[in-house]
């Protein structure tokens, strides 16, 4: 009979070999999920959870009531990408187009900006403020896996905030619910 020592001195670099394979096929996969990191905007009321640390750029937009800046935050997760963004509307936009005119116009431009087609655009409440959520299919890719993407409008005064992503379907679902359920607005 062979003693307690023996028998871990044989087997250990086994268990070890077995743990080593799984934490190393998890994370070629894709599978080991990525630290997810709190975006939060003080400045516009704005918190979101994201996989990752967010860049930001400023995009600039002419339009027949001027030049409007449009701030976006967001996230590349090797095929998945989030976003968030604050744009700061002229007073007068928001009183002639109404906010079903400016969310049909965002709608609008995010589906061209990503040769996407609705699937929905439906009214939702957050924290009490009315807004709008766009389920969209966008065009499959050679060698690329079917995508996701899903938006949420919300206007307040005269700010356009919009939250955007697009994910691969495998997984979708548990990818939106926790980046949507940490969106938060401080209005």
């Amino acid at each position: 009979m062979m003693n307690k020592r023996l028998i871990m001195k044989r087997i250990a670099p086994s268990i070890l070999v077995v743990a080593m394979t799984g934490i190393f096929a998890s994370i070629a996969s894709g599978s080991a999920a990525p630290p997810w990191d709190k975006l939060a905007l003080n400045s516009v009321g704005l918190s979101v959870l994201m996989p990752g640390t967010a860049a930001k750029k400023e995009i600039h937009t002419e339009s027949f009531i001027g030049d409007i800046t449009t701030e976006e935050y967001y996230v590349k997760n090797h095929r998945d990408t989030y976003s968030v963004e604050t744009t700061d509307l002229p007073g007068f936009a928001v009183d002639f187009s109404g906010s079903d005119g400016i969310y049909d116009h965002a709608k609008g431009a995010l589906l061209k900006k990503t040769f996407s087609k609705t699937i929905s655009f439906t009214d939702i409440v957050l924290n009490g403020t009315k807004g709008k959520s766009l389920v969209y299919d966008t065009p499959t890719k050679p060698n690329h896996p079917e995508m996701q993407g899903e938006a949420r409008f919300f206007l307040i005064d005269d700010r356009l905030y919009v939250a955007d992503a697009v994910v691969e379907m495998d997984g979708a679902k548990e990818k939106l619910d926790r980046f949507f359920s940490s969106f938060q607005i401080k209005n």
